[in-house]
């Protein structure tokens, strides 16, 4: 099921400049394009330098999308928690499935609709939660170039005394 209702524009606008900020996505030209809680998309260019032996997009540049825009769903999702909590990513299962060509897309969501109401439930009683994101990556052709299930989490930081 595609999730497709959005963030406030201020929320979702906190969401790309956190992500943008990061100096490897700012180098390697990565963009998140939209956010909703539990969803968003983004893309990277095709450039010489981000390029492999093959001549087409090295894997690196699609793992940094890929951890950018579920991270960026991921944010959406805790969009109301981020404040008082530190997000991070614990693990990303990348499977590249096709040479990537021209400029990229992703698109991220959770893996269980169900399972964003139980962590915000788990956040509230216990001060962290995890969440799994299934992520997409499709080249210029809309070809899937790598899927990816990311798993992130969220703690609450310590109260300053």
């Amino acid at each position: 099921m595609t999730q497709t209702t959005p963030l406030p524009a201020f929320a979702a606008d906190t969401v790309k400049q956190a992500l943008h900020a990061i100096p490897m996505n700012a180098t390697v030209g990565v963009q998140i394009t939209d956010v909703g809680a539990g969803w968003a998309t983004g893309a990277a260019p095709d450039t010489a330098p981000f390029r492999n032996h093959l001549g087409t997009i090295h894997a690196g540049v699609q793992f940094l999308l890929a951890e950018a825009v579920s991270g960026a769903a991921f944010a959406g999702a805790f969009a109301a928690q981020l404040h008082q909590a530190v997000p991070l990513i614990e693990k990303l299962e990348t499977h590249y499935v096709s040479r990537a060509a021209g400029n990229l897309t992703a698109r991220a969501e959770t893996a269980d609709p169900a399972a964003l109401s139980a962590a915000h439930a788990e956040y509230a009683r216990d001060g962290r939660a995890r969440l799994v994101l299934n992520v997409t990556v499709q080249d210029a052709e809309g070809k899937d170039v790598m899927r990816a299930v990311a798993h992130w989490y969220l703690r609450a930081r310590p109260q300053a005394l």
